[in-house]
């Protein structure tokens, strides 16, 4: 289904413009040196973000960067408060804080902070109630033993799925929440081509349906790639790991250059378009994953020596969607799980769909383009609402290739 979530007052999500957040770091120790807001120029800062575009910030007082030196909670609660307090006075941009403290989080919260941004993966058992209690929002980073240390993007879903849930249990409203993969070398196990795998892989956190957080901006993989030891020459690189991470499924883009970062990010929003859907407010179908076109299908088979006919054939059967059909009852579920699997296809149901349970409103549906084809047809012939399924199902398969799909006009 289609990402839908909030950060304070701020809406994001699929049919949301993708929110800029600028970073205001507090910290001396931080690794890019350009980015420390001395208390002279902490305001002067943010309204430059705010009128380059940033839709909010967050406002850091511990540099996370290897080989920082440790940093108590009585320093980090000198140098944040002071710029908390003014940033939310003096500003109109909702404020994000950056730590790893409950403690912290719930008097920043109570100062008027719209939430926390969490880089230990809630390490502090507090931390999500501190953030339930205050109704606050919650970022949460993918971390295990230490902030950043997960190498692998499943490991990287997982941990983040089971955070998601410990949060929620803990009272965090799910629509409050939004996720950080953890890009960055955080620690010394993890390179530049972790974080590259990451970048590429940013899509499949579309599987835990929460808006996305990208935090790319200077970062080391960025100048390894380029050959760019210090973190100020690696704007353009920057730029463009922000525009492939909104064009990857990022939501948020945190950035120490908001003006030089946003255009680039309007662009890349422009090419992923929103998703494929059809229908509102009764059955609803999405298109969750593509792989594979028929008509590209054909040409490969092709080029490998396959007849005209054969190639038609089988080029609806190389290509494969999963799609997610919303608003349906128990029976309509079980009837289209058995019309996918007499195709060769397959669909998932819930359990309580076989004793009719109403809250089975759903189906996830998965198989080649033949077989939703074949699905189609079937359905329309079927009695009940069974032909205005597969209707809502022509359409979203439909609109995958819909250059309507890629209007700039998103939900404030």
């Amino acid at each position: 289904m289609a990402v839908e979530g909030s950060f304070g007052i701020l809406r994001l999500g699929d049919i949301h413009p993708v929110r800029m957040m600028g970073v205001i770091n507090l910290s001396e120790e931080s690794f890019y040196k350009g980015s420390v807001a001395t208390p002279d120029r902490l305001l002067a800062l943010a309204c430059r973000m705010g009128e380059e575009g940033a839709d909010l910030l967050d406002v850091g007082a511990v540099s996370t960067a290897p080989g920082s030196p440790a940093i108590s909670e009585d320093t980090e609660r000198k140098r944040l408060f002071p710029a908390l307090v003014r940033l939310i006075d003096d500003t109109d941009l909702p404020v994000s804080v950056d730590t790893q403290r409950a403690s912290i989080a719930k008097e920043a919260l109570a100062a008027g902070a719209a939430g926390i941004n969490d880089v230990s993966c809630l390490s502090d058992p507090e931390m999500a109630g501190a953030v339930a209690d205050a109704g606050g929002s919650l970022i949460i980073m993918a971390s295990g033993q230490r902030p950043g240390d997960l190498l692998e993007m499943g490991e990287i879903v997982s941990r983040l799925g089971q955070k998601i849930e410990e949060a929620e249990m803990a009272g965090v409203d799910r629509h409050r929440i939004s996720v950080d993969p953890g890009i960055g070398r955080w620690t010394e196990e993890k390179s530049h081509l972790h974080d590259l795998a990451i970048l590429s892989g940013l899509c499949r956190l579309r599987s835990l349906n929460r808006p996305v957080v990208a935090a790319v901006s200077r970062k080391s993989f960025i100048g390894h790639v380029l050959g760019l030891a210090d973190p100020a020459d690696r704007l353009a690189g920057s730029v463009a790991a922000a525009a492939l991470a909104v064009y990857n499924g990022s939501h948020i883009v945190r950035t120490h250059d908001v003006g030089p970062t946003v255009h680039a990010v309007r662009m890349a929003e422009a090419v992923r378009g929103v998703p494929a859907t059809s229908g509102k407010g009764d059955i609803e179908v999405e298109l969750l994953a593509r792989a594979g076109h028929p008509n590209d299908s054909m040409q490969t088979l092709r080029r490998y020596g396959a007849g005209s006919d054969a190639a038609d054939i089988l080029g609806a059967k190389m290509a494969f969607r999963v799609l997610l059909i919303q608003g349906i009852t128990p029976m309509e579920a079980l009837v289209i799980k058995q019309e996918m699997l007499a195709r060769g296809g397959d669909a998932a149901v819930p359990r309580s769909a076989l004793r009719c349970d109403p809250s089975a409103d759903r189906a996830l549906i998965f198989g080649s383009v033949a077989q939703m084809a074949g699905l189609i047809r079937k359905l329309k012939r079927q009695p009940f609402r069974l032909p205005s399924v597969a209707e809502k199902i022509e359409a979203a398969l439909s609109r995958d290739d819909d250059v309507r799909r890629f209007c700039l006009e998103r939900e404030a």
